[in-house]
Parts: C-alpha cells; sequence; structure tokens
C-alpha cells in the first residue's frame, strides 16, 4: 500500500514508489550504529523533557501567583485549542518544508521564547492575557517538532529497523517525560521559576544542537508530477486517510486506545488515595509502575523484532487484556496487590500503540507522513481530554471504583468490536 523506504544506499530519491537514501544515508547494520538517528532521538528526548518541565514550571507559576483554578485552566484550555486547530496544518507543512530545518527551527524558537517568558515574567511582570499569548505561541511552534521527527524516521533507519526504532522512540519519550517531570518541581523548589523556565530554554537549545549535529536527512524526492497547493495537500492527508483502510482504522483505534488508557489510570490515582490509603511512598510506586510497565512492553518489542509475526493480532490482544485487568484493578483491596496489575497495563498498552505506530511508518508513503501523523496528534491530543473530563465528573458521583470496573467492560466490549470489524488491523502481519 504505501512507499517502504529502500535501504540500497548508492540510489537517491524515489524509484518505482520507494524512498531512496544516498551515499551519505547509508543504513548501518544495526541501529546504534546509525548516527544520525541517535543525535535526532537524542534531540527529541531533550525536547519532550523541556515540554513536561516547561508544563510544571509554569503550573506552578500560575497556581503560585494567581492561586486560581481558572488561571490554570485558561493555560490548559489554550494549549488544547492551539493544538486541535493547527495540528494537522502543522503536518502538512513538515510535508513541504525540509523536516531537519523545521525541527531546528521549533526547537530555536521556543528555547528563545522560554527566555522571553522568563524575562517578562519575573522581571517585566506583565500580566497573565500576555503570559497567555506567549505559551500559545511557543506551543504553535511546538506542533511543528513531532511530526517532523515522527516524518523523518522510517526513510532514515529503513524497513529492517522500523520496529526497533520505535520501541527506542517511545522508551526515551517514557524516560524524558518521567525525568522531565521530577526534575522540574525540584528546580522550582531549590531556584525559584525564573531559573527554572530558564533551564526550559537550554534544553530546547540543546535539542537544536542534536539536531544541528545531526547532518542532512535523508533526501526524499515527491511522487506528485503536479505541484499542488498548501490547501490541496492538508485536504488529500483526510482523503488519504478515509481511503485506506488500515490508516483509517488506526485513527479510529488509537485515540480510543489513550483515552481509555489515560482514563484508567486518572481513576488509579483516586483510587490509591480514598480507596486503598496508600501512604506516599506507595503512591510513588504506582505512578512509577505505569512508565515502568510501559518501558517493558516497549524492551520486549524492541528485543522481539523481526521474531514478532502477525502483529496486528498482537494489538487486539494487548487490548483485550487491558478490559479484563482493568475490572480486576477495580477490585483490588491494597495498594501492593495493584502493582503487578498497573505494571501489566502498561505493558499492554505499550504493546497496542507500539505496533500501530509501526504500522503508520510502514504503511504511509513517506510524503505523506507529516500530515498523517498531524491528524493523529491533533485527534490524540482532545479526545483524552474529553474523556479524563467526562470520567471525572462519572467518579465524583459514583465512585472511582465502580467507574473503573464499568470502563473495564467498556473497553472489553470496545475490543471484541474493534478485534471482530478492524481486519486490517488484525491481519497486518
Amino acid at each position: 500500500m504505501g512507499i517502504i523506504p529502500s535501504t540500497e544506499p548508492e540510489a537517491i530519491g524515489y524509484q518505482d514508489g520507494q524512498a531512496l537514501l544516498g551515499e551519505e544515508n547509508k543504513v548501518p547494520p544495526k541501529l546504534w550504529q546509525h548516527v544520525t538517528f541517535r543525535r535526532i532521538l537524542y534531540g527529541y528526548g531533550i525536547s519532550v523533557f523541556g515540554d513536561c518541565f516547561n508544563g510544571i514550571a509554569i503550573s506552578l507559576w500560575v497556581l503560585q501567583t494567581t492561586g486560581s483554578a481558572k488561571s490554570m485552566a485558561a493555560v490548559q484550555i489554550c494549549n488544547m485549542a492551539v493544538s486541535f486547530l493547527f495540528g494537522s496544518f502543522a503536518g502538512t507543512v513538515a510535508d513541504r518544508l525540509d523536516r531537519r530545518k523545521l525541527m531546528l527551527t521549533s526547537d530555536v524558537f521556543r528555547g528563545v521564547m522560554a527566555i522571553f517568558i522568563a524575562v517578562s515574567l519575573f522581571g517585566l511582570h506583565a500580566p497573565f492575557p500576555v503570559l497567555l499569548l506567549m505559551l500559545s505561541l511557543s506551543m504553535f511552534s511546538s506542533l511543528f517538532q513531532a511530526p517532523a521527527f515522527h516524518a523523518s524516521v522510517a526513510s532514515m533507519v529503513g524497513r529492517e529497523h522500523i520496529q526497533q526504532a520505535t520501541g527506542a522512540i517511545h522508551l526515551v519519550d517514557n524516560l524524558a517525560r518521567i525525568s522531565g517531570l521530577a526534575a522540574a518541581g525540584i528546580a522550582v523548589a531549590a531556584f525559584g521559576g525564573f531559573v527554572a523556565i530558564l533551564i526550559t530554554g537550554a534544553t530546547f537549545l540543546l535539542s537544536a544542537v542534536c539536531v544541528l549535529m545531526a547532518g542532512r536527512f535523508p533526501e526524499i524526492r515527491r511522487s506528485e508530477d503536479q505541484k499542488t497547493t498548501f490547501v490541496q495537500e492538508w485536504r488529500g492527508s483526510f482523503s488519504y486517510i478515509y481511503r485506506s483502510p488500515l490508516i483509517r482504522s488506526i485513527v479510529l483505534l488509537n485515540p480510543l486506545l489513550i483515552l481509555f488508557f489515560m482514563s484508567a489510570m486518572m481513576l488509579v490515582q483516586v483510587m490509591a488515595v480514598k480507596v486503598w490509603e496508600a501512604d506516599p511512598v506507595q503512591f510513588g510506586l504506582i505512578e512509577t509502575c505505569i512508565p515502568l510497565g510501559y518501558m517493558i512492553g516497549s524492551g520486549v518489542l524492541i528485543a522481539s523484532g523481526k521474531r514478532m509475526k502477525r502483529r496486528g493480532r498482537w494489538v487486539f490482544i494487548g487490548l483485550l487484556v487491558l478490559g479484563p485487568l482493568y475490572i480486576l484493578l477495580s477490585r483490588v483491596t491494597s495498594p501492593m496487590m495493584a502493582l503487578p496489575l498497573i505494571m501489566g497495563g502498561g505493558a499492554m498498552f505499550a504493546c497496542c500503540t507500539m505496533l500501530t505506530q509501526i504500522m503508520l511508518r510502514t504503511a504511509v508513503p513517506d510524503e505523506l507522513q507529516g500530515r498523517i501523523y498531524g491528524v493523529v496528534g491533533t485527534i490524540t491530543s482532545t479526545a483524552p481530554i474529553l474523556g479524563l473530563t467526562v470520567v471525572s465528573v462519572m467518579a465524583d458521583q459514583w465512585g472511582a471504583a465502580a467507574v473503573l470496573e464499568g470502563l473495564g467492560m467498556l473497553l472489553l466490549a470496545t475490543g471484541i468490536l474493534a478485534a471482530t470489524t478492524l481486519k486490517s488491523i488484525r491481519t497486518y502481519r
């Protein structure tokens, strides 16, 4: 269906629908020998760390300065609105421009903007609406980084390394998020908000250095014979998703997976405090088990490599296990009993989401990957927020345990329905 990157070193551009690599972008036999990918991955991890660090630093500043839940909600609403309105457009831009330059521009702009935010808040004492404007500009710039990065991976590493590369990306992403969230609170407490936000700017600039040191990306020649406008290409991304059964199924399934998973983990946190009466150490262990399980699942997929067959079936195996697992979690009576179930949930979620990402990288033509990732990113950034809102209201009314059990039953039913109807994923090898 898609354009699969070739690993032949002597060819350049496209030939017979295949993305080919130049001599300088030869794909090494082992993924970690690929200098360009390795440095780009470092930059991506540092950028994710900066995003999480920035989110905590800004949130703490808003709470300490205004003490207003409405102000916190305003920040979240602005971020969600910018992502929803411009995410798919950012993906189209990533397909039309040099992706490496786009990543560089995004990182540098966010780094400079973080410095402006720090000076404006702590030096000039800018009003809150000015902060919202600057945060929205920074969020707008960040939308271009992820599609440009993800759309470059397949052509960069070659088809035989896509599964390992996807696993490595998920591992780095989780490590960066965990460390970013933890380090931000420590930095604000130790050095104050001004220094913390300056650190954010430094991480984005360091990410830009990694991208700069990575060198040229593989050259990709557009396959269209005629020049198309930006709007035509943007609309074409939705047409492509609609026409492709596999991509359409992934675009439908992936946001649902994230919605269920994030809602369940929020309910587990509520149960840890209100039902299991977990102490701070136990609550910390629960929080650690979520990403740890995800990293275990990612590691297993990396290790399995080409030995894994019928990947589409494994997506639904992971999905069908998650429902009963959440039902069991809703009936657990102590935090220590919940730990292995939480870790298992993270591993199953990794199995589902990583394999669908591998499908996207393999099946979507390289020249369309930015657009597809832009659309997927827009949907997946909105759906979980809506789910969390509904689930939190229900938990207040009926209790977290009852809602988690109902969520598990609904997820099991969704998994059965998806496994029987989404044939394009189920039969994927």
